[in-house]
């Protein structure tokens, strides 16, 4: 190319670049750029003197402006203000409850980016007024809440379940301020996106809530309701099992954790029961002392043997079981167990058997036994197998 067709080519360049420029001057979609750029990265030696890219993180304003590029609604901040108002007057409990629905609505139906950035700039104030209710879970979720800033960060999950997972992962769970907002936060990354996954993520911030140790030594309501996540979480089991252990084996002692722990045990054995039986067979002293084996012998009493993997983990625990015991007595007075707790948790409505299910498992039940019988396993536990036989027959006549 001659020399005048690289000077034209380099006036050309220069004005498409311009023009970019000068598309993108408004802060809005500049922000709106950085918000889609991918992370960046800065090089560093490696073992042969090249180079290898490494991840760094935003801080936490790049963080704030991914959140959120909308500035607070004038009218919806004023909406606030009237609530900080009338929470400082110490309302009675139905007053305040109506005019937290009212106020929930209000922002339910306003635009959810001015919603989300009016609440997200509350939060980010550090602002906090006492409420005078509990922590209290519904049908639908949360029905009270001891402080405006868990009110405020459940209704931003409502409004943009996207900024208040952001939120929570960048300021709530790191900085373990408040185990009423920790609890908040652990029900937005459950819902986000209606996912309800047991993803790593979860699980990290769970085991962070529970490891906590002055969060556990005298645990609060929403502590003790952030417990529900157990039921949820199977790669969390190993040390919730232990947890729960010492909390059995000690129950006078454990702050009425004991009865948590049982009932996030029975709630993961229906929601995930391979993978909390298996748990339970790692460690022949979990569940050992106290209440644990009475507790451990109820939860293998609810199996369902219409499934060959909980079959195989039945029959490796009636192997392990000592003849005799307070255990094998208790498994023989359950078994089938088919109780549980149908109130909601923070992570929802617990999963339950139909009733077809219940048929089913009870038909497979009575032929595991009648086999067990038939090819001389378990002798030790032959009054037990008995009197579980004579009921299964009573309950698959019934039907």
């Amino acid at each position: 190319m001659s020399k005048h067709g690289w000077l034209w080519g380099g006036v050309l360049l220069v004005a498409v670049w311009v023009g970019v420029l000068l598309s993108l001057s408004s802060p809005e979609k500049i922000q709106k750029l950085a918000r889609s750029r991918p992370e960046s990265s800065k090089p560093v030696s490696g073992e042969d003197g090249g180079s290898i890219p490494e991840k760094t993180e935003p801080d936490s304003s790049a963080k704030e402006e991914e959140a959120s590029i909308h500035p607070p609604d004038p009218a919806l901040k004023a909406e606030l203000e009237k609530l900080e108002k009338f929470l400082a007057a110490r309302p009675n409990r139905e007053p305040l409850l109506r005019f937290l629905g009212d106020f929930t609505a209000k922002f339910l139906t306003a635009d959810p980016d001015k919603a989300s950035a009016t609440l997200l700039a509350y939060l980010r104030s550090g602002q906090d007024l006492p409420t005078g209710l509990d922590f209290v879970i519904g049908e639908g979720g949360l029905e009270e809440w001891p402080s405006l800033r868990a009110f405020l960060l459940d209704l931003l999950g409502k409004v943009d379940p996207e900024d208040a997972a952001r939120y929570a992962r960048a300021e709530v769970i790191p900085a373990k301020n408040s185990t009423v907002e920790y609890a908040v936060s652990l029900r937005i990354l459950w819902n986000q996106g209606g996912a309800e996954k047991p993803t790593p993520e979860l699980t990290q911030a769970w085991l962070g809530l529970l490891q906590k140790p002055d969060w556990s030594v005298r645990p609060d309501t929403a502590w003790m309701e952030s417990l529900d996540f157990a039921g949820r979480l199977p790669g969390a089991l190993p040390v919730f099992v232990g947890a729960a252990t010492e909390w059995l084996g000690n129950p006078a002692v454990s702050e009425g954790k004991a009865e948590s722990a049982q009932l996030a045990l029975e709630r993961s054995t229906r929601n995930h029961p391979v993978e909390t039986l298996s748990t339970l067979l790692q460690n022949s002293a979990w569940l050992s002392q106290g209440r644990g084996p009475g507790i451990r012998a109820s939860l293998f009493a609810r199996v369902n043997l219409a499934d060959s993997s909980q079959a195989e983990i039945l029959n490796r625990y009636l192997l392990s079981l000592d003849p005799g015991s307070r255990e094998a007595t208790a498994f023989a007075k359950a078994f089938p167990y088919r109780k549980f707790s149908v109130s909601p948790g923070l992570s929802g409505f617990p999963d339950l058997q139909t009733p077809e299910e219940i048929r089913i498992s009870n038909q497979a039940a009575a032929e595991f036994f009648r086999r067990a019988v038939a090819e001389g396993r378990y002798p030790g536990l032959r009054d037990e197998i008995a009197q579980i036989q004579a009921r299964l027959l009573e309950l698959n006549r019934i039907k």
